[in-house]
């Protein structure tokens, strides 16, 4: 009888070195944002799982972190029609699963609302939206915060997070997740306003010097940014806390 191959496939150790990887990361890092910054497993993961139908291949490239060294950032796709459609369609979907989509009001005149583009401290992006400093004070850097988000919060389909930050006590939770999305500007907030109208926050739309909106709802506020990124991209920047 034949002995099977007691060797780990080069796929485990991608895995595993991924895993390696990500545990060594500290959570007490200073949370800051940066171009360079990628979350080449974990997100990707928690957001844009393998797929192995033909019709669906464009999102196996989702999980090039199982095939490439982990040890260096991994690239993000450029965005396209195709993608950009995917992703507000699959968006669209998992909102009519609880309920009617409500369409996303149109501003009649400019608003002015936060810039956070050059912004790459998530303290700073906080306090720009008037968040207490005693929440961001001690925010902590670390990818497991894009994955405890309310679902107010919740990222969008096809979204891919480049990097979060968050801190909760008996008197403060706060998330600040930056990720990009294929989708259009207005695919994007229609999204996230649905997610806030639901959980009956009053919700205000600016369309500049960013699209983007606020919403509130007794101690909790939620802000989203939206903006085009590189390589037909839209970045989004979410900040949620609730606060005594």
């Amino acid at each position: 009888m034949r002995m099977r191959d007691a060797r780990p496939s080069p796929i485990a150790i991608a895995v595993l070195g991924g895993v390696l990887m990500l545990s060594a990361c500290g959570e007490d890092a200073a949370p800051v944002f940066t171009e360079q910054t990628r979350d080449p497993v974990l997100a990707r993961v928690l957001h844009d799982p393998l797929m192995v139908d033909p019709d669906l291949a464009y999102r196996n490239e989702a999980a090039a972190a199982l095939t490439t060294s982990v040890g260096q950032p991994l690239p993000v796709l450029a965005g396209n029609e195709t993608l950009a459609r995917f992703a507000r369609d699959e968006a669209r979907l998992e909102l009519l699963k609880d309920g009617e989509i409500i369409d996303l009001p149109k501003v009649e005149f400019d608003v002015e609302g936060s810039n956070l583009a050059d912004l790459n401290s998530a303290a700073e992006m906080a306090l720009t939206l008037g968040a207490p400093a005693h929440c961001t004070e001690q925010l902590l850097a670390g990818i497991k915060w894009a994955a405890r988000l309310e679902k107010p919060a919740s990222i969008m389909p096809h979204g891919h997070v480049r990097t979060s930050a968050g801190f909760d006590s008996g008197k403060c939770s706060m998330r600040v997740v930056r990720y990009l999305t294929p989708a259009e500007r207005d695919a994007a907030l229609e999204y996230h306003f649905n997610l806030a109208s639901r959980a009956k926050m009053s919700v205000e739309i600016y369309n500049s010097p960013e699209n983007a909106m606020i919403a509130k709802s007794e101690n909790v506020t939620l802000a989203i940014n939206v903006r085009d990124a590189a390589d037909a991209m839209r970045m989004v920047d979410v900040v949620y806390w609730k606060a005594e």
